[in-house]
């Protein structure tokens, strides 16, 4: 972790919106010439469409009727005609049947969206939300309005059934959303068009999903409450996890059939993290037509989470965490609004789930490229194949080479797939809020404003009535003002509008207005009240009134992501007072926003001197300060946000499409090559390839599949099963021995014993192993200093294990101690140091798994098929050994005798062998993601695919639990 204070926005993506945009273009146009497809298209997968639905006339499931068609929908009522190939039916000419509004509430979000059509045809996929009804409130009180419309949002009373929503009526709305403009959005005549995507779910599974596990559990758990403080006493974590993962798989299926080769897909926020896991797995199936086939190579799929990610303490809390974690990993990218969010998110994935760090390149725009920080340091082992050594929890900087760059992002890795994790903060639609502050009815009710308050300051806070907003503490905070400070008694007035949040809570609610009730009853009088609260939800003219009237504003937030009201604050008073504004420094703004007064909302001594500190700040300041804040909210906009979301998704395709993609294996034609082979050789790696990898390396114990797979291919006469692995002798005899006629490769390729044989032969015998005590003891000093780190000594090497260590500290620590070894020990032994899965190993130069396979090779030449499977480091030398063909060759290959033979047998003359394999009948396997970097010629994803494929060529089905692959 290389720093705390990383800045807002990074090098590159705090440049004009003409440049994001051009950047966008450069990488598509390189992109294409490369070879790589791309629809042009991006699908954003929002919990909500921007849209409400009002039905105005149905044919409901219940017996009422809608209005009689006209024309009639009967195709055998309408004459044919000759020039219709297709019937249509007339569905848009019954314009009444539904009413489409714009969608309150998360405008930044779509505008930003919106904004993409300049440059990219889109699809935003999204439930319907509850349909609604046009009927007025039965009791003639006013409802709430919407702000941005001015119209009455129904009430619970209003909403209809999803199930009496007619398959009719659907299509309908289908029709309907298809010429369908926000009047509102301001789009040019260029823009191309926005496809709204309607998905329908049943009630229970909606409101289970969404009132249930998201603002139950993920809600309050995402702002570092935990769910019995915002539920009823006997809340569980686990309740309606049932409905949320079947929410999110709905959300799957249905953005998998609309699905192309070449589509960038962006999925929104803490409702859907389980999504990207399921369309990754549905796309690794074959699911998806015309898409991904085995790998799931051809759609970059990005996650953009809007709301804070907690600290992994208060992570490991939620019951379901690796579930969660598991669905947010299957994305290419996964993207948080500030840089603690993502050190969060990578420290709760290494300290929760065990998984490892790495960095990831990504191709930029030289313009970007040029403007990047510090570069990430090279592997110390070469490749980086397995290898943590350089990774940094943030986006770091560029290589530039020939006009493009390589930009490097923090990973982490699952089983080979690297998951990209970065930050970028959202904006609002400035020039839109701009526009609002100018409209005929803000002036009038400002001046009306200044009027009733022209002898007094006017502090202004505006929150949703949520526990995590801090309204409490801010009218505690303002009492303080008023205690501490009593010259501003009778002078200043707050004015605190809570509208209503989505889940009611009349307790907070009576708190609050008790509070309120004990401030004015201490400090009011018949003729002044000091705090005016409002629970509503106010119109757009009077919010951008209140807002250019404050003297102060006071946004002070427990938690929260990012508060764009603090920005639309900072735009409204650009014609007005450009008063200052004090911001809690929990909020995902508060780096963004330096010039405001920030303070800790639970101090409110502090937040008191802070407002008293804005009430009498100087016209300079404020103008200095104001000045500062509005060009960081007019310049990094909600159109910014999502242009810099394109380039970062574009930019992960060079790891994901231009880099070489290792297939699936081909089960079919490797059953055909097994059967007609005369003579197989199997070679398999244990931990990871046989057996998954566990905590503790003792428990790593063969499963009843594995055992009948490597007991049936042994048995046949005419295979050759060896493992290959770098456990000891003593392990692989204990819990394999019972196999006579499987071979066995000990550390490594320190000691072999062939099939039929209880012998053991040793390579180390004539190689100098003084150097094992020096290391010894190096490892003993580390071992030492990381509790839960030990030493494994073997015959002819020697390991520090740290798995059961502090990720971080283990990491830091295995980092220091190869930095020693190669520095002081390696130039002066003939040693080689390898950095495997939360191990470092050192071993001889001349024992490795390459050369016992050559060995294994030359010694049966006469082999017609040969399968090789692993998944570390080491068994890339099991895959280059087996590299016997150039590129295109189809004669024979022929090996020289290899080092392994001729350090054992030295006494007589060895000559070439010319090999009966050929080129497609040599099978090495990489366990993991297609993307990871391997000699392999193929991949499986899991141990348990690698023990499925052997029992396929052996005639036999997996009696254990069917695991599927990760991807």
């Amino acid at each position: 972790m290389d720093t705390f204070a990383e800045p807002y926005t990074r090098a590159g993506d705090d440049i004009s919106l003409d440049s994001v945009r051009d950047h966008v273009r450069t990488l598509e146009a390189r992109h294409k010439a490369n070879g790589v497809q791309l629809s042009g298209r991006i699908i954003h997968v929002c919990h909500y469409l921007p849209v409400t639905c009002t039905i105005t006339s149905t044919a409901t499931r219940d017996g009422i009727l809608s209005p009689p068609p006209t024309p009639p929908r009967i195709l055998s009522d309408v004459p044919p005609s000759p020039s219709d190939e297709i019937p249509q039916i007339s569905l848009p000419t019954q314009p009444e049947r539904w009413k489409l509004a714009p969608r309150y509430g998360h405008s930044a979000m779509t505008s930003g969206i919106r904004s993409l059509s300049l440059t990219h045809e889109q699809l935003i996929l999204g439930w319907t939300g509850d349909i609604l009804s046009p009927a007025g409130p039965p009791d003639g009180n006013d409802a709430d309005v919407n702000p941005s419309t001015g119209e009455r949002i129904p009430s619970v009373r209003d909403r209809i059934p999803s199930s009496r929503i007619s398959q009719e009526d659907k299509d309908a709305l289908d029709v309907e959303l298809a010429h369908y403009t926000d009047k509102n959005a301001l789009e040019p005549e260029t823009s191309k068009p926005i496809t709204y995507l309607p998905l329908w779910m049943e009630d229970n599974v909606a409101h289970g999903h969404y009132d249930g596990y998201c603002k139950q559990t993920l809600w309050p758990l995402f702002h570092y409450l935990l769910w019995q403080d915002v539920a009823t006493e006997h809340a569980s974590a686990d309740a309606n996890y049932e409905y949320y993962e079947q929410a999110n798989q709905a959300f799957a299926n249905r953005l998998a059939s609309v699905l192309k080769p070449g589509d960038l897909v962006w999925v929104h926020d803490y409702h859907l993290l389980l999504v990207p896991r399921m369309l990754r797995n549905a796309m690794h199936s074959g699911a998806v037509s015309g898409v991904g086939g085995e790998n799931g190579g051809d759609v970059i799929i990005g996650l953009f989470v809007h709301t804070p990610f907690p600290s992994s303490e208060v992570f490991r809390c939620l019951p379901r965490r690796k579930e969660i974690l598991d669905g947010m990993l299957g994305a290419n990218l996964i993207c948080f609004q500030t840089y603690s969010y993502t050190r969060h998110f990578t420290s709760t994935c290494v300290r929760v789930c065990g998984y490892e760090t790495t960095s990831k390149g990504a191709t930029t725009t030289s313009t970007s490229a040029s403007r990047g920080a510090s570069v990430v340091p090279r592997s110390a082992t070469g490749t980086g194949v397995g290898s943590t050594r350089g990774a940094s929890l943030t986006r770091r900087g560029t290589n530039v080479k020939g006009g493009a760059g390589v930009e490097k992002y923090v990973g982490i890795d699952v089983q080979g797939h690297v998951a990209a994790v970065t930050h970028c903060p959202v904006g609002v639609d400035a020039e839109r809020v701009a526009r609002d502050t100018l409209r005929p009815g803000v002036q009038p009710k400002l001046e009306a404003l200044r009027a009733l308050y022209a002898d007094k300051k006017i502090i202004v806070g505006r929150d949703k009535l949520d526990v995590v907003k801090g309204v409490l503490q801010k009218l505690r905070a303002f009492e303080k003002l008023l205690h501490d400070y009593p010259e501003w008694q009778r002078k200043v007035v707050l004015i605190q509008v809570t509208s209503p949040a989505l889940t009611d809570s009349p307790k907070l609610e009576r708190q609050v207005s008790e509070l309120v009730a004990h401030i004015n009853g201490e400090y009011g009088s018949l003729d002044f009240i000091p705090v005016h609260h409002y629970h509503q939800t106010l119109r757009k003219d009077e919010f951008y009134a209140l807002l250019s009237a404050a003297d102060l504003g006071v946004i002070t937030p427990l938690r929260d992501g990012m508060n764009t009201t603090s920005m639309e604050f900072v735009i409204a008073q650009e014609r007005t007072k450009r008063s200052p504004l004090v911001l809690s420094e929990f909020m995902g703004i508060s780096q963004h926003m330096a010039d405001a007064l920030q303070v800790n909302p639970w101090d409110l001594g502090d937040v008191a001197a802070a407002m008293n500190r804005g009430l009498v700040m100087s016209e300079d300041e404020k103008a200095s300060r104001h000045a500062a804040l509005h060009s960081v909210v007019t310049t990094h906009t909600s159109h910014t946000w999502a242009a810099v979301l394109a380039k970062m998704l574009l930019s992960q395709i060079n790891g994901q499409n231009t880099a070489r993609q290792t297939p699936y294996i081909p089960r079919d034609n490797l059953k055909e090559l097994y059967d007609n082979a005369g003579k197989r050789l199997f070679l398999f790696d244990y931990d990871g390839t046989l057996t998954p990898i566990v905590k503790m390396p003792s428990m790593a114990l063969p499963s009843p599949d594995a055992l009948t797979a490597l007991a049936k291919l042994s048995s046949d006469p005419n295979n050759i099963v060896y493992i290959v692995s770098g456990r000891d002798q003593a392990f692989l005899e204990e819990h394999l021995g019972h196999l006579p006629r499987l071979g066995m490769s000990a550390e490594h390729g320190g000691f072999i014993r062939s099939p039929d044989s209880a012998v053991w032969m040793n390579f180390t015998a004539s190689l100098d192993m003084s150097w094992m005590e020096e290391v010894a003891e190096i490892f003993r000093y580390y071992t030492e200093r990381t509790t839960g780190s030990h030493i494994e000594m073997k015959k002819s090497s020697i390991t520090w294990h740290y798995r059961s260590t502090d990720p971080e500290w283990g990491q830091f620590q295995c980092r220091q101690c190869q930095d020693l070894l190669e520095n002081n020990v390696v130039p002066k032994r003939p040693i080689e140091v390898l950095v495997g899965k939360k191990n470092l190993e050192v071993r001889p130069i001349a024992v490795n798994k390459g050369e016992i396979v050559k060995r294994i090779l030359y010694q049966n030449p006469e082999v017609e098929f040969i399968f090789c499977a692993g998944d570390d480091k080491t068994d890339e030398d099991m895959f280059r050994a087996l590299l016997l063909f150039p590129p295109s060759s189809i004669g024979k290959a022929t090996m020289e005798p290899p080092l392994s033979v001729m350090l054992v047998d030295n006494t007589k003359e060895h000559s070439d062998v010319e090999l009966a394999v050929s080129p497609e009948g040599v099978f090495t396997t990489a366990v993991g993601h297609s993307s990871k970097r391997t000699l392999a010629s193929w991949h499986v994803t899991t141990p348990e695919e690698v023990v499925e494929h052997m029992l396929f060529l052996v005639g036999e089905t997996p009696q254990g639990e069917d695991l599927k692959g990760y991807l």
